[in-house]
């Protein structure tokens, strides 16, 4: 009688039960890397109404007003990746004063001023969204200047406009 030795040698299902596992944790990390990258890319807090409303933000002739010797360098509007709101704004290039401008302009268009933790705002209802105006000093590529951006919401907004101003 002969003895015959075993197919597989002793530990081997361990180490196969380990390499398994090792191959399951890696499909999991590898999607849902996959999935975070795609989403990234693709996805926004926003819904169709919210995308919608991007248009009419970008429309808003406060954007393209600007005072005397400003020069528009860019522009810039979709939805913020995790929250369902819209915005709109472009980036001018300025080494004067254009807050006083923007006051007055702001109001006239019908903006409404309030003071927001970061300074001055202005809200009004665009589209059926309440809409919050912001206008501060900033520096793109070592060219100083101002952004001037409308964000919005269909939802209830805090009275300070938070992160929308």
């Amino acid at each position: 009688m002969t003895l015959s030795r075993p197919m597989t040698r002793p530990g081997a299902p361990a180490r196969v039960r380990k390499t398994v596992v090792a191959l399951v944790a890696v499909a999991l990390v590898a999607g849902g890397l996959g999935w975070t990258a795609i989403g990234s890319v693709t996805a926004s807090g926003c819904g169709a109404a919210e995308q919608d409303l991007v248009p009419v933000l970008a429309a808003e002739p406060i954007l393209a007003a600007h005072p005397a010797g400003a020069v528009q360098r860019a522009r810039h509007g979709g939805c913020f990746p995790d929250d369902p709101f819209p915005y709109a704004g472009r980036f001018y290039e300025s080494g004067g004063d254009f807050t006083a401008f923007y006051a007055r302009a702001a109001v006239q268009e019908g903006w409404r001023p309030f003071t927001a933790a970061e300074g001055v705002c202005y809200t009004k209802a665009i589209g059926g969204a309440t809409a919050f105006l912001s206008v501060a000093a900033h520096e793109a590529g070592g060219v100083r200047g101002y952004d001037i951006g409308i964000a919005a919401t269909r939802e209830p907004a805090p009275e300070d406009g938070g992160l929308l101003c």
